[in-house]
């Protein structure tokens, strides 16, 4: 029985995919790179960022010396951008849902906590969401993954098994993290990522909308 569900936020709660895709076409362009389409984005785009920015033109060397600074330009951009993204379509619904039935909801994501914390009061969210586990610091995604070795440490210390565990998210890094933790993992199109993508990371589910996990949550 699913008692906890770890949510990804980009692309998966929060629709900010145009707003991703603007900030970091900015930071591409401050650095000397070449900005890219959508469909470009969601079939290039990866974590650590600065891999995504070395691959549109702009070089490694730069990018790390500059580390602060491209986490500020990025903020900055993104953030002015998210004051009026939406929550998924449906995502509301089934965050009441999940609250009705006694299933714990936490944010597994490598943004920051505080502006998701802003988010989630923006949207009305917060009261469904019993942990943030994400970045202190802007820049940190740009040089690093942590998304595992989060959640890792939090179903240790709250003492979850493996099968009372669902992650979803809108990237193949959902789905590794779910096979790394022995977690069933759904990941949800039209977010960060090319459907095809997805496939290759050969997830436990695929969906189109949020609505779909209660039918994969009630078995």
């Amino acid at each position: 029985m699913i008692r906890l569900v770890v949510f990804d936020w980009n692309g998966t709660l929060f629709s900010d995919t145009h707003a991703c895709m603007g900030a970091d076409n900015h930071v591409i362009k401050s650095f000397g790179g070449r900005p890219v389409s959508l469909k470009a984005y969601r079939e290039t785009i990866i974590i650590p960022s600065n891999t995504f920015y070395a691959r549109h033109g702009c070089k490694t060397g730069q990018l790390l010396k500059n580390n602060k600074q491209v986490g500020e330009i990025f903020s900055s951009f993104y953030e002015e951008l998210a004051k009026t993204c939406r929550a998924r379509k449906g995502a509301q619904q089934l965050l009441a849902w999940l609250h009705s039935h006694s299933i714990g909801c936490i944010i597994l994501s490598n943004h920051t906590v505080k502006g998701i914390a802003f988010q989630l009061r923006r949207l009305n969210l917060s009261r469904y969401i019993a942990h943030v586990l994400a970045n202190d610091k802007p820049g940190t995604s740009m040089i690093k993954r942590n998304k595992l070795q989060k959640l890792r440490e939090y179903i240790r210390k709250k003492h979850h098994r493996a099968s009372d565990v669902l992650i979803v998210g809108d990237s193949p890094e959902e789905s590794e993290i779910g096979k790394r933790l022995g977690i069933k993992s759904v990941l949800i199109k039209n977010g960060f990522y090319a459907t095809s993508r997805l496939k290759k990371s050969r997830p436990d589910f695929i969906i189109d909308d949020l609505k779909e996990l209660k039918k994969i949550i009630a078995g």
